[in-house]
């Protein structure tokens, strides 16, 4: 699934902030959490205000973990750099949970200690329009612990073994 492929209605319905905000704390060296339109993400400058330049590239997508299509509030650049820690779909599939690992900052993935680093999202089912993906309400950094450190250590030397 693509963003571009999405109706006109589901991005509309998705920019209203009323129905659809993001809780985001984008981790690291930040000092707040906020939440913000979803529109931010999901819409080009010259389909909305904005105080920086930004391309396609600087927009988020879907990426898809375990048969489920989800979008973050990431930018596709990011992608590459985002592995898949755990899932965790509730009962009747309506939200999942997901332990990410996103090493796009690279200067804090330099050796096993950067595998502590994670985010947390939440996403809830969007199923409007003839659509049927999962929509981060939820975006926050935190520290991995236990078999989620292990896995990302695991996730963390291949990525430096490969560099």
């Amino acid at each position: 699934m693509k963003l571009a492929e999405l109706p006109k209605q589901v991005i509309d319905d998705i920019s209203q902030e009323d129905n659809w905000r993001l809780d985001i704390d984008p981790g690291f060296d930040a000092k707040h959490e906020f939440w913000m339109r979803w529109q931010h993400f999901i819409a080009l400058p010259e389909e909305r205000p904005s105080y920086s330049e930004m391309t396609e590239d600087d927009l988020a997508d879907f990426i898809n973990f375990n048969g489920f299509d989800v979008l973050l509030p990431v930018s596709r650049s990011h992608h590459p750099n985002i592995a898949l820690i755990r899932l965790i779909p509730s009962n009747d599939e309506k939200t999942i949970t997901l332990y990410l690992h996103d090493s796009f900052h690279e200067d804090w993935f330099t050796d096993e200690w950067g595998a502590r680093y994670g985010f947390l999202a939440v996403a809830d089912r969007y199923e409007k329009f003839g659509c049927n993906f999962y929509l981060a309400s939820y975006y926050h950094f935190c520290y991995l612990i236990n078999q989620d450190y292990e896995v990302a250590k695991q996730i963390m030397q291949q990525k430096l073994a490969n560099q």
